[in-house]
């Protein structure tokens, strides 16, 4: 099955194999140089890499309690597990928060669902499917707000929602890929401080030793796994080029249902149809990509989503990793 984003090139093998010549596995300087370069992607200031998006959640939520206490987590939960299980772990409150049409955060749910009650709000929406941006959400910040932003997008590389946090997922079927890896871009010194301090057990170096100064766990990006995403960062346009051309061809084939749109900057992870058609996933790969957080024994919840629930019956995720798929 041919990927795009695991196309490794001569040059690329020359470039992994003098790491591991060099035996330079762990912490690296190609971690630094792939957070730098990074930034033009993130378009923000601080950039810390990670070993997972995973690893990124939890640190962001770490800080979130230490800073405010408690928060009000609102969520989809058409979504991954770890964001909202990090949430829930540093004992933050979750709240479902319904999707549109599109499958994206739905701001009038959130209104409906808000309950002031002392506590700082978090929104966390997610870019699904690779989409840069929520227009609603975004208008509902044109406004200065007291809410923090969020914004969980493993499936974009370059999103044009400002979140005040915004996490990244880089495993080997990500627009860039890697074995694993993640990043926390953010525009706070104060907190981009504590996730690299965080990210390496909580140490800071000293006079030939280290000192503990925080809470911390091993979360660093490893320079294996920066260099693989390097070579990768380099190959991010055309990828999506392809997988954009993957996705025009599904347009033209009329497929039996509606294709969810993509925007100027998405990464186009995933093409999502809305479909009743059951002869749809016998001609292509596909899958529904998540079961309802809300729905399953961990989180387990009584509330009613009405559109997400009526909606996750007729996904279906049209891989955009091969154009010659949308020929089937």
């Amino acid at each position: 099955m041919k990927v795009f984003e695991t196309r490794i090139l001569d040059d690329d093998i020359q470039t992994i194999s003098e790491v591991l010549k060099e035996g330079q596995l762990g912490f690296g300087p190609n971690v630094i140089k792939f957070e730098k370069k990074f930034a033009k992607f993130s378009n923000q200031e601080h950039n810390i890499a990670v070993n997972s998006a995973s690893a990124a959640a939890f640190l962001i939520f770490a800080y979130l309690r230490k800073m405010y206490g408690v928060c009000d987590v609102y969520t989809p939960s058409l979504a991954f597990t770890s964001p909202a299980w990090a949430a829930r772990h540093f004992g933050h409150n979750i709240i479902w928060v319904d999707v549109d049409d599109n499958l994206l955060f739905d701001v009038e749910d959130y209104l409906q669902v808000k309950t002031p009650n002392g506590r700082q709000s978090v929104l966390m929406p997610i870019l699904y499917g690779g989409v840069s941006g929520i227009p609603k959400l975004e208008e509902y910040f044109v406004e200065e707000r007291d809410e923090i932003l969020v914004v969980d997008s493993a499936h974009c590389v370059t999103p044009t929602i400002r979140g005040d946090f915004t996490f990244f997922s880089f495993h080997p079927y990500k627009p860039i890929a890697s074995s694993d890896g993640g990043m926390i871009g953010t525009d706070n010194l104060q907190a981009a401080e504590y996730f690299r301090n965080y990210r390496n057990f909580g140490r800071v170096n000293t006079g030939g030793t280290y000192d503990i100064t925080q809470e911390g766990f091993k979360f660093y990006m490893n320079n294996l796994n920066a260099t693989i995403a390097l070579t990768q960062l380099e190959r991010y346009s055309y990828n999506t080029s392809q997988r954009r051309r993957a996705y025009t061809e599904y347009q033209r084939i009329n497929l039996p249902g509606r294709l969810l749109p993509h925007d100027a900057f998405s990464s186009y992870y995933f093409a999502t149809l809305i479909t009743e058609d059951p002869e749809v996933a016998n001609r292509w790969p596909t899958d529904k990509h998540y079961p309802l957080l809300h729905r399953t024994k961990f989180f387990d919840s009584r509330v009613t989503l009405q559109n997400t629930e009526r909606l996750h019956k007729q996904i279906v995720n049209l891989p955009l990793y091969d154009k010659d798929l949308c020929n089937r």
